[in-house]
């Protein structure tokens, strides 16, 4: 497996790597730079898989924002439904739209504040 790409993002680096024919995104705690990460999601072009890294890097930015963390392959925060990241990145949403589900997700299970 070779590193295509690499972006540090806080604790994290997000990484896509060639195996094969697919581009595998994954992300990798720096605590433990010897292991492979997390596998995330496999995507059949290297631009596809480093737009989904930098989409991945800035939807964590924002999900900090609102208080969640990543743990595995889903952004959580206490008395909140976990958000799958892939299923996250896959909706393509702008860091507004990431904002607005956010916020929406925040009314309907009561919580405290929104950042918005």
């Amino acid at each position: 497996m070779t590193v295509k790409y690499r972006l540090a993002c806080f604790e994290c680096d997000i990484l896509v790597r060639e195996h094969n024919d697919a581009h595998q995104l994954s992300i990798q705690s720096r605590k433990n730079p010897l292991g492979n990460g997390n596998r995330l999601a496999d995507y059949d072009s290297e631009e596809k898989a480093v737009h989904a890294a930098d989409q991945l890097c800035q939807s964590y930015t924002i999900a900090r924002e609102y208080g969640y963390h990543l743990s595995g392959g889903e952004f959580v925060k206490a008395d909140m439904p976990s958000i799958p990241v892939v299923q996250l990145l896959d909706m393509g949403l702008t860091p507004s739209g990431l904002r607005n589900l956010l916020d929406q997700e925040a009314i309907v299970y009561g919580a405290q504040e929104t950042v918005g």
